[in-house]
């Protein structure tokens, strides 16, 4: 087509093509890993004692999930949208073990069966599941993000409020000020005061109060699950409060409530989803003069229900991505 001049009336059916053919999981792999910031889950050791269920089989499952998840988006033309929150996920056995899942219509280990039909998940092989209920759905609740943004020994809300803010509203913080101690992890301190006491402690600093209010907060909303990714309701002896605020005062109370606010916020999350996949596609940081590229590609997502499709090609026609400056006629002379 290139060569008959015929590419450009012809780029969004190519675009098509190439999203469905398997070379497009390295997109996945490379953009979506990248992202997420999950590749680093090829290196993290969360603590044997604390959590000896984890292991090389189980790292493994939770790359594969969030892979399989992030295929979905692109191969089904869905709603970038459901990277937040969606009714299914991919498991084979560990992962759902991990999750608490016993078949594909999602039913609950040891809770009575709800929806009927549901095959059990055995082996190495990954299933499509259906998921019942909030606590599961979207990549914040993917073990693969929990496991990343926690510490070996615990969770830590800073660096998953942190995450999301970055990540998913895409409002980067400044860098923490030289010489401010890290949270204490103190026996005593752990015994006898919850994560969120000793952060407000923590948060007493004037150095750190201003950009741990924004954090910490969201972190806690995903407290329920541990620094591994599995439910939980207690924190030791502590019963978990997922509960906090917006800087702007919203309130929410757990993930339901947090995925809720983020999906009504979702031309903040476009905007930053597009500057990510702009910043890739490009090779190279944005600048002040890419800020027009990038409001007309979230202008023409609302108007195509925030298809994956619709991303893609808005930024495959766009004059960053098609056009490059040229060399000057100086420079051009000296290389002839």
């Amino acid at each position: 087509l290139a060569e008959k001049n015929r590419l450009t009336v012809n780029l969004k059916s190519q675009v098509k093509r190439m999203l469905v053919d398997p070379k497009a999981n390295e997109l996945v792999r490379n953009f979506g890993f990248q992202w997420l910031q999950i590749q680093r889950l090829i290196a993290v050791a969360p603590d044997p004692n604390q959590f000896p269920a984890f292991n090389q089989k189980l790292r493994s499952a939770m790359l594969k999930e969030t892979e399989l998840f992030l295929a979905s988006i692109v191969n089904q033309n869905r709603s970038i949208l459901d990277l937040l929150d969606a009714d299914y996920t991919f498991l084979n056995q560990s992962l759902a073990n991990h999750y608490g899942i016993k078949d594909t219509e999602g039913n609950w280990i040891g809770q009575p069966v709800e929806i009927l039909g549901g095959k059990p998940i055995k082996g190495r092989e990954f299933r499509r599941v259906r998921l019942q209920g909030s606590s599961r759905g979207g990549i914040l609740t993917q073990a693969s993000v929990l496991t990343v943004t926690s510490n070996p020994t615990r969770t830590s809300p800073v660096k998953r409020g942190r995450w999301v803010l970055e990540q998913i509203l895409g409002t980067p913080l400044s860098p923490p000020p030289s010489g401010v101690p890290e949270l204490e992890e103190d026996h005593e301190k752990i015994v006898r005061n919850t994560l969120r006491q000793r952060l407000e402690q923590h948060r007493q600093d004037p150095a750190c109060a201003n950009c741990h209010a924004k954090m910490d907060p969201i972190g806690f909303a995903l407290e329920n699950y541990n620094a591994v990714g599995a439910y939980r309701y207690k924190d030791g002896d502590f019963k978990i409060d997922a509960s906090g605020q917006f800087s702007d005062g919203t309130s929410f109370d757990g993930i339901a409530d947090l995925k809720k606010i983020l999906i009504e916020r979702k031309t903040q999350f476009v905007r930053c989803l597009t500057e990510k996949t702009l910043t890739y596609a490009l090779g190279r940081g944005l600048d002040y003069y890419d800020r027009p590229t990038i409001e007309r590609v979230v202008s023409n997502l609302e108007t195509q229900n925030y298809q994956f499709l619709a991303l893609i090609t808005a930024i495959v026609k766009s004059d960053p991505f098609r056009l490059r400056r040229g060399l000057a006629k100086t420079e051009l002379g000296e290389k002839l």
